[in-house]
């Protein structure tokens, strides 16, 4: 009987797969060293007896979740539909705001603002009526670059990899095939041709990737000046002339062709528009294009001005010109959490962007993009990355509380994820900058908790990463630190990545779209990004396709 049950259990075991037996194995071993009890369950994740989760100490406890449920359903029912037509659009480009970033920015906001449960924080514009998601891929790449995407919620039609204002029939450097048919206009240059008012402000310089395809038709997006296209051959081979005199780079389009007619562009990048003989200038061509800019403005008999500093744009009277250029750094602006007293910041841009283009009779039309979330993710610097996030945030809060959701669509994008991720089981209560604790690495299905710490906050490529095992544990081990002056605390460090890369690649991931006022109900669902462009012109009644002013 005993040698029956014996095989009998033998023949269970064997039946088990091996990867649930080592599993419940470790299952075991984790309850075995890490939870006796209850208790001491609760006192190694730093949350003492109670079983609350809150700040405050409430206890989280279903009324809770039922009460907060029932006000969004409420929230929810309330929503308007505005079926008609906008005045105004403003597009947000959170550039590289990823889901993952919107959490992480969520929770650092709820942190800043002293939030009871910081995770149930909402980010403005997290509570506009209408959200969606956007595919991100252009034409040639599953995962984008800023110069493809910004090409197809700005114009319409998804581009190929690394060039900007063109469609698919235009492959990187081939610029004999940049022409009119090639070449889709953007929601600015529709604004203009509708009489509206239009502008741009971005944290990067105004030729950059984004903002330069609100204007800009290139093959190649880094041809920002001329000195660009001798900069680049060593890539390209020897540029055709096409390039550079039919095509040209994007600062000479931007004074000789659609840019000419922005009314507000606030941004970095004067270097791109100034002779190399000028410090800090880059044109070999011996062109200033800033006064370039001055003189055709004044030859079209235009109110104009320039303005270069955050003096100068704090005290601009915004009724004493129609067009105004403001370039504020030699290349891209500075982080806001590294600015100086001397720094212009998005914040500032925007409000005072938004006080010209009201001037405008028949409404505007404005793109801004808070461009610094992504380069700080191409460093691996997730601090900077979410703190651009929580700026362009209160940037947003400020478009709302000073435009009306009856005549302004606003809607809040981003072109692409990162690599970055909220990784492992940390508690809530960790600092998400630094390690999840050893705890939270054993309570899994994974077994035992890892000999070194892990980090909250990782990317998957990037300069956190290591190159030898050496390395790795070395950086792991930093994490050990929790005093005052751990490394991991410095706003400049580089969190942990799986694979060394000297920048941080994007990611494939769909993004959000948020969406408020006249044709925000259509941005819902699952969308292309393209389809971006199409609801703005649908809603402000311009373009040349189907528009609410058509039913």
């Amino acid at each position: 009987m005993k040698l029956l049950v014996a095989a009998g259990l033998l023949a269970l075991v064997a039946s088990v797969p091996l990867d649930s037996r080592v599993e419940d194995q470790d299952e075991l071993e984790m309850h075995e060293m890490w939870a006796p009890t209850y208790q001491e369950v609760q006192a190694k994740m730093g949350l003492g007896s109670s079983a609350s989760l809150s700040r405050s100490g409430q206890v989280l406890d279903s009324v809770f979740w039922k009460s907060m449920a029932q006000d969004i359903i409420q929230t929810k029912l309330s929503d308007e539909v505005y079926h008609k037509q906008a005045k105004n659009a403003i597009l947000f480009i959170g550039d590289g705001m990823s889901i993952h970033t919107l959490a992480a920015a969520r929770k650092q906001k709820g942190l800043l603002h002293g939030a009871d449960v910081p995770e149930h924080t909402m980010l403005s514009w997290e509570m506009f009526p209408y959200t969606g998601l956007s595919k991100t891929y252009n034409c040639d790449r599953w995962t984008a670059d800023s110069a493809s995407t910004a090409t197809a919620y700005l114009t319409g039609a998804k581009g190929n990899f690394l060039t900007v204002g063109v469609d698919c029939s235009v492959l990187i450097w081939n610029c004999d095939a940049v022409n009119e048919a090639s070449s889709p206009k953007s929601i600015l240059r529709y604004g203009v041709e509708a009489g509206k008012w239009v502008g741009l402000v971005s944290t990067a310089r105004i030729t950059h990737a984004s903002p330069a395809a609100t204007f800009g038709h290139t093959a190649y997006r880094t041809w920002e000046s001329d000195a660009d296209f001798a900069a680049m051959e060593w890539m390209t081979g020897p540029v055709q002339d096409s390039c550079k005199n039919a095509m040209k780079d994007l600062s000479t389009q931007f004074v000789e062709r659609e840019g000419i007619d922005i009314n507000v562009a606030f941004g970095g990048g004067w270097g791109k528009f100034t002779p190399k003989e000028v410090e800090g200038g880059a044109r070999l061509d011996g062109r200033d294009l800033i006064q370039e800019w001055k003189d055709k403005q004044e030859s079209l008999g235009r109110s104009h001005a320039y303005i270069s500093t955050k003096a100068e744009l704090n005290s601009f009277d915004a009724a004493s010109a129609d067009y105004v250029l403001g370039l504020f750094s030699r290349s891209h602006m500075q982080y806001r959490a590294f600015q100086t007293a001397d720094d212009v910041n998005l914040t500032e841009m925007v409000k005072k962007a938004l006080e010209i283009l009201k001037r405008g009779p028949n409404g505007f039309v404005l793109f801004v993009e808070g461009a610094k979330i992504d380069h700080g993710h191409h460093y691996g610097n997730a601090y900077t990355a979410i703190d651009e996030t929580v700026e362009l945030e209160e940037v947003v809060q400020y478009a709302v509380d000073h435009t009306d959701i009856e005549d302004t669509l606003i809607v809040v994008s981003s072109d692409h994820a990162h690599t970055f991720t909220i990784n492992g089981y940390p508690e809530r209560g960790l600092d998400m900058f630094g390690p999840a604790s050893f705890l939270a690495g054993g309570m899994q299905k994974g077994g035992p908790p890892p000999k070194l710490p892990y980090s909250i906050l990782q990317y998957a490529n990037g300069p956190g990463g290591a190159r030898t095992k050496e390395e790795l544990d070395a950086k792991r081990s930093g994490l050990m630190q929790t005093g005052p002056d751990a490394e991991w605390r410095d706003p400049h460090y580089k969190q942990v990545a799986g694979i060394y890369l000297p920048k941080e690649t994007h990611g494939g991931d769909d993004v959000g779209i948020f969406a408020r006022g006249p044709g925000a109900h259509l941005l819902r669902g699952s969308v292309e990004e393209n389809y971006i462009h199409h609801v703005i012109n649908w809603a402000l009644c311009q373009g040349d396709y189907l528009t609410v002013c058509d039913e």
